[in-house]
């Protein structure tokens, strides 16, 4: 490949982007999707030989369980947004991997264009950026089977991670190599089971003090999408780890709290800033 903007671009993002997913990781979530597979055309775009995602695809293959598995991606291989790139994407079915985070954006933008299947790994506070929100909101992507939460990964150079000085919660020693500690979630269009109804405990009325009112909108807190109240019909504020539980068949989705409330402070609760926010109602 030339060497020119575009590449060193590329080269950049490898280099301050790139945490590579453990093989067991790949396996827990893919499993899920095994009947979405069989038969079909998987390309890894972000992947290069070694990576888990292609060795998980190319044993299904040998098992004769999909159709093939290609990849390109990696260092030194096709940036996911070039022609080469994108040639490859049209001619597969799904396309699985996990993308340089600070071109998400970018990489779902991609696939929606192209009006393609996937199962891709992103930060879990991808779900504030304005496409991909707009996206869960209309139902065309959602969180996998696996919940929000902290995911290990590989990086280009460990010593980093030792060098600035957060064991415990910038990265962890796993068998006597430091991993890479990152808030990460898999998003995916993919239909699967476990979108199941939200099982709703907690009563409103006569607890209203457990449910406080924001200072700036007309709706109340919950911190815990489990404390949901199964008896209020107004909005309810949730954080975003409510996604991974969302049934677009049991709630509607009004937006984030700031575009909602319409400033750039978002939800108030006695007079401090609440960390993102979900505005939510109940279907009937």
């Amino acid at each position: 490949m030339p060497i020119n903007n575009y590449t060193l671009h590329r080269a950049r993002v490898v280099k301050n982007d790139e945490f590579y997913t453990q093989y067991d990781d790949v396996k827990k979530e893919c499993d899920n999707y095994m009947p979405h597979f069989f038969n079909k055309i998987i390309y890894c775009n972000c992947d290069t030989d070694d990576s888990a995602f292609v060795k998980y695809f190319l044993d299904l293959k040998a098992r004769g369980k999909i159709r093939d598995v290609i990849w390109s991606g990696g260092l030194g291989g096709l940036d996911f947004r070039s022609d080469a790139a994108v040639a490859l994407l049209k001619r597969a079915d799904i396309i699985v991997t996990n993308p340089p985070f600070s071109l998400f954006r970018e990489f779902i933008d991609l696939l929606m264009e192209n009006d393609k299947k996937f199962l891709a790994i992103g930060n879990h506070n991808a779900v504030k950026y304005k496409n991909i929100f707009t996206h869960i909101r209309n139902n065309r992507l959602w969180i996998g089977t696996r919940n929000f939460g902290a995911m290990f990964f590989d990086v280009l150079n460990p010593d980093n991670l030792i060098a600035a000085g957060k064991l415990g919660s910038g990265y962890k020693i796993i068998d006597n190599i430091p991993k890479a500690i990152v808030p990460a979630t898999w998003f995916t269009n993919l239909k699967q089971s476990h979108r199941e109804f939200l099982k709703l405990t907690k009563r409103y009325y006569g607890n209203e003090s457990a449910y406080p009112r924001y200072d700036n909108f007309d709706a109340i807190n919950v911190n815990d999408k489990r404390n949901i109240p199964y008896d209020y019909r107004g909005i309810i504020g949730v954080p975003i780890t409510f996604l991974d539980r969302y049934n677009p068949n049991q709630f509607m989705i009004l937006g984030l709290d700031r575009e909602v409330i319409g400033d750039n402070r978002g939800a108030m609760v006695h007079g401090r800033r609440i960390y993102t926010r979900i505005f939510i109602k109940i279907k009937n």
